[in-house]
């Protein structure tokens, strides 16, 4: 698989990321002014548990299917994934218990029922949205993004006709009529496509079995690289959470929510890259993300700069003189994105050859001295200090990837910088698609 392929299907993939980014944006702007710093804080502390306890949940299952299918290896699917989606669930839900008993805030302990069945739904509905990219082009991936998106910003409208004020409650529940729905439409396609038969090359090996043992170790190697990551991710806002006000924990959300903006090229890369190769060819895979890497990593860079000096006015701009205090905080947690994201396209090189147990590895050492530090920062600006540790660790893990690269793959250190050629080609791409798109508009070329 060419990496000009691997643009073509992330660049969908870029597109839904940017239209879905953008309607999360502006749902975002709706939710911090409809619910102010208090409600807003509410509503994220309700949905940090939510995502927390459906993410842990997830046990990397519906990526070992994706994998273990995706090489022609046999197993009883059908088996697999019923037992996998009863599993998760009810983990997600016992989480999120447990979640809310840490916590102490009267308010998230008073719709315990509610919360914990949110974190079942989701769960669910995240892996059955995971199984989707067992499909190379993403197409149902990004439907299922796209109508989740419009779902809930037309449940939000709806809150706001109907209801004066709106509670972070009925944004809750409005959330989970949309999941709901959307695990019917996946559960649709899903009966028509899980299952099919996968078509092998001519030449290639017969199928060989893959046994129950073999199926969890690879999820559960790859589902500590991602539960190490949620840590890495997640530990400033379980932190702030425990330690600090709701009103605090309202304005962080919010800056961290608006920094994921940059990430979105990332985002659309490393799925495209993990679906496209995920048990295929290594030596294409390596190519791919080694031009991927040096296309993104110095632009989004030079981005995060132009976007931290615009901050000030941006801000206030978008969310209003309340939430100006955020600003610092954004700032840096965009240059931490950055960061993370390009280390996380280096990571693909582990993940899609199946061998998630390397990035375990990286994820380990990096959170040793993020977790190290955290009792000693200053609680005046917390949230500032809790940003520059999350770029740390963001850093630690980059720098910890470009080691393995020579010492254990035996493999030269990824390049910062494109090639001539490569920019050639790179632009030569665009100018393609560009020209295709005008006439199939009947324009002139």
């Amino acid at each position: 698989m060419s990496f000009k392929e691997i643009v073509k299907s992330s660049g969908k993939t870029l597109l839904t990321t940017v239209g879905v980014t953008a309607i999360g944006f502006f749902i975002s702007v709706l939710t911090a002014r409809m619910l102010g710093p208090e409600g807003r804080g509410l509503l994220s502390g309700a949905v940090l548990i939510v995502t927390l306890s459906s993410s842990v949940a997830a046990c990397g299952l519906a990526f070992s299917y994706i994998y273990h299918r995706g090489a022609g290896q046999r197993f009883h699917q059908k088996r697999f994934v019923f037992l996998s989606a009863l599993f998760i669930g009810l983990l997600a839900a016992v989480l999120a218990l447990g979640g809310l008993l840490f916590n102490h805030d009267p308010q998230l302990r008073g719709h315990m029922a509610l919360i914990t069945g949110f974190a079942l739904v989701t769960a669910l509905q995240n892996y059955l949205v995971n199984l989707t990219q067992m499909q190379p082009s993403l197409s149902f991936l990004n439907v299922t993004r796209i109508v989740g998106v419009f779902l809930n910003l037309a449940a939000l409208v709806l809150l706001f006709l109907a209801f004066r004020p709106v509670e972070f409650v009925y944004v809750l529940i409005g959330q989970l009529v949309c999941a709901l729905t959307l695990i019917a439409l996946c559960l649709h396609w899903a009966g028509k496509n899980v299952f099919q038969p996968v078509t092998l090359a001519p030449d290639a090996q017969p199928p060989r079995d893959a046994s129950t043992g073999h199926l969890l170790k690879y999820a559960f190697n790859q589902h500590g690289t991602v539960l190490i990551g949620l840590a890495l991710t997640n530990f400033d806002k379980v932190y702030l959470l425990k330690v600090g006000t709701i009103v605090e924990f309202g304005y962080y959300s919010l800056a961290f929510t608006t920094s994921r903006l940059i990430g979105v090229l990332f985002d659309a890369m490393n799925t495209a890259l993990y679906s496209r190769y995920a048990g295929k060819d290594e030596k294409e895979l390596t190519h791919s993300i080694n031009i991927a890497f040096r296309l993104t990593f110095l632009p989004m860079m030079a981005l995060a700069g132009i976007g931290a000096l615009l901050s000030p006015w941006l801000i206030q701009l978008v969310y209003g003189p309340k939430f100006a205090s955020v600003t610092p905080t954004f700032c840096v947690l965009m240059f931490e994105c950055v960061v993370s994201g390009a280390g996380w396209t280096l990571a693909q090189r582990f993940n899609a050859a199946g061998r998630p147990g390397l990035v375990l590895v990286r994820q380990l050492i990096s959170v040793l001295p993020v977790v190290a530090l955290l009792p000693f920062l200053p609680k005046e600006n917390i949230s500032v200090y809790l940003g520059l540790l999350m770029l740390l660790g963001a850093s630690l893990r980059m720098a910890i990837t470009l080691a393995i690269y020579p010492y254990v793959l035996k493999e030269p250190v990824p390049r910062l910088f494109p090639s001539r050629d490569e920019l050639q080609k790179g632009w030569s791409m665009i100018k393609a698609r560009l020209q295709a798109r005008r006439v199939s508009k009947g324009e002139p070329v």
